[in-house]
């Protein structure tokens, strides 16, 4: 999985960004770099490195089984390029074969957790 970070995600006028960091350990290890370098910011504090967090982009391919929730229905996604494209997929299919008009957000957390990416 790659990290993916920008200033201007979190509401700063500057055109830093991390694409690909290994690690969010490595992204904050580059941001705290930047910080100081550019930002004279030499601690970065706790509640911007909660938003910084909050903000990083994981990318990678998305997989998700409806078996990991408890579903024996076969259905499985492989290779979604993000959250989002899963989700969209998945409410598809939740319609289709499951008839589920919507997806309870319990439901929906259960299935977050379950996510895997690659």
């Amino acid at each position: 999985m790659k990290y993916t970070f920008s200033c201007a995600d979190i509401g700063m006028n500057c055109g830093f960004e991390v694409m690909n960091a290994g690690s969010e350990e490595e992204l904050l290890e580059m941001l705290k770099i930047h910080a100081k370098m550019d930002h004279g910011i030499t601690s970065i504090p706790p509640e911007l490195v909660d938003k910084i967090k909050k903000a990083i982009k994981k990318s990678g391919k998305y997989s998700f089984s409806c078996a990991d929730i408890g579903m024996n229905c076969g259905f499985e996604i492989i290779g979604a390029a993000s959250e989002d494209e899963l989700l969209q997929q998945l409410t598809v299919h939740a319609k289709m074969s499951h008839k589920m008009s919507n997806i309870s957000q319990d439901t929906l957390n259960t299935i977050k957790q379950k996510i895997r990416v690659a």
